[in-house]
């Protein structure tokens, strides 16, 4: 459902010209089909990548995946220097793919991928500042780290980690011999300077939503304060019964649980900047969980938000064991278990995404592999590319519309009070009717308002006649 909804902003962008601050989408439910959410500047490097190398949908998959493979990279390297092993940093990075979510949404039209990879990628800079004070790479940590909060706001806390390290730093610590007071002033400047661009952005979409009247996307916070108790039960029966499998193999959240209890009993003697932001960010997680708790019963991929705590969890305990206990470090061992947890993670995971393309035709997809075709249809019967379209029934705003490359509405069931929506959309400028169904009653009831044109299987179009014939 939402991935037709990134790739209709590219092909607008791509059909409607290069106008990066009106993006839109097919439907016409906003108006124009104008919508924002998240900062488009991946959707627009595919639209610029469509009109080199023609409208391939992989464009947009290849985007994220070379951004989180790169920021997989960096991470490994910024690890290597903190650990000083190839093998943990190579194992330790690598258990991102034990993964189910991790490894599907990698390859995916979403953005969240890409923005969780922007956040390694800014990490891995400011690390090297860290340890080299450059400020060329500090500055580029916090350019990589804005991007990744403007494209998914929850991930501004990467960089609002730093600020704080900053401030507890300079109020509570005042020892400054990891980070100087310099880089103190550095840190919250940059910081600031990140906040207002991501609060600029997100101020943006609220008036550009406002403007053109769009429902298409949530843009604010569901505390779970706000929920009853019954309905926070049954988010929680999903990620535990459901969504917990698909977050990560077992074993490995028993690693993740284990480095989690050895660094809070050890927590004086790890490294304290260290310590510090991997307690920041666990906090900031769970302060995440508690403000968008009720999107986790339909939206596995909110859970890639989790990945740089996790990983900063585990970074943080076996970095505390090289520092108290540096023969069981050095023992291949503990290497020798997270090597059997990662080869059987990867390969549980390897199942479990096996199993969710196979059952991937469900209510919401299924439109898209009825129309997934119709496009020379389209042009057999000379429809106009300026054509609007009703479609029904489409559990997704966008769904059939993309796969139609024409703008105009989706109709969810077919029910009565579904379809008396028809004459509206019609009045509005809708040309053509496609009924995805051999509903008898729904294709009598269509029937009044337009003349059949086109007929196969399950898929039926009707040119409209009532207000303009």
């Amino acid at each position: 459902m939402r991935q037709t909804d990134s790739l209709s902003f590219v092909v607008n962008y791509f059909n409607e010209g290069f106008s990066f601050f009106n993006p839109k989408l097919f439907n016409l439910k906003n108006v124009e089909g104008r919508a924002v959410c998240e900062f488009p500047i991946i959707y627009y490097l595919t639209a610029i990548m469509y009109n080199i190398f023609g409208e391939k949908e992989f464009l947009l998959k290849l985007i994220n995946l070379l951004i989180v493979s790169t920021g997989v990279f960096l991470m490994f390297r910024f690890i290597r220097k903190i650990l000083n092993s190839f093998i943990y940093s190579i194992l330790l990075s690598l258990l991102l793919f034990s993964s189910t979510v991790f490894i599907y949404y990698t390859v995916n039209f979403l953005p969240d991928a890409g923005a969780l990879g922007f956040a390694l990628i800014g990490w891995y800079f400011f690390f090297n500042n860290y340890f080299k004070k450059n400020k060329i790479q500090l500055i580029l940590a916090f350019i990589f780290f804005t991007l990744s909060g403007l494209i998914k706001v929850t991930y501004f806390i990467n960089p609002l980690t730093i600020v704080i390290l900053a401030l507890i730093e300079l109020i509570i610590v005042k020892k400054y011999d990891k980070i100087s007071i310099d880089d103190i002033k550095k840190y919250i400047l940059l910081g600031l300077i990140s906040f207002c661009i991501v609060t600029s952005w997100n101020l943006y979409v609220i008036y550009y939503n406002k403007l053109y009247h769009s429902v298409s996307f949530n843009t604010k916070a569901f505390p779970i304060w706000n929920m009853p108790k019954s309905e926070i039960s049954v988010i929680w029966g999903y990620i535990y019964n459901y969504w917990y499998s698909k977050y990560f193999y077992f074993s490995s959240f028993h690693l993740i649980f284990i480095a989690f209890i050895f660094q809070i009993i050890f927590i004086r003697k790890s490294d304290r900047i260290l310590s510090l932001i991997t307690i920041i960010l666990f906090f900031g997680s769970l302060s995440f969980l508690m403000l968008f708790y009720s999107q986790f019963k339909d939206h596995d991929y909110y859970f890639l938000t989790f990945l740089p705590s996790i990983i900063f969890i585990l970074l943080n305990a076996f970095n505390t064991l090289k520092n108290i206990f540096p023969k069981i470090y050095n023992n291949f061992i503990p290497k020798l278990v997270v090597l059997i947890i990662l080869v059987s993670g990867i390969n549980y995971s390897k199942e479990k995404l096996d199993q969710r393309y196979e059952n991937g035709n469900d209510n919401f997809s299924r439109i898209g592999f009825l129309l997934k075709d119709i496009k020379p249809q389209l042009e057999i019967l000379k429809i106009p590319p300026a054509s609007k379209f009703i479609v029904i029934p489409d559990l997704t705003q966008n769904g059939g519309l993309y796969f139609l490359n024409r703008k105009g509405w989706n109709i969810e069931g077919t029910s009565e009070n579904s379809l008396n929506m028809i004459p509206q959309f019609i009045k509005e400028g809708a040309d053509y009717i496609l009924v995805c169904s051999k509903e008898k009653h729904l294709i009598d009831f269509v029937n009044q308002f337009g003349e059949k044109v086109y007929d196969n299987n399950e898929i039926s179009i009707f040119k409209e006649h009532l207000y303009k014939h």
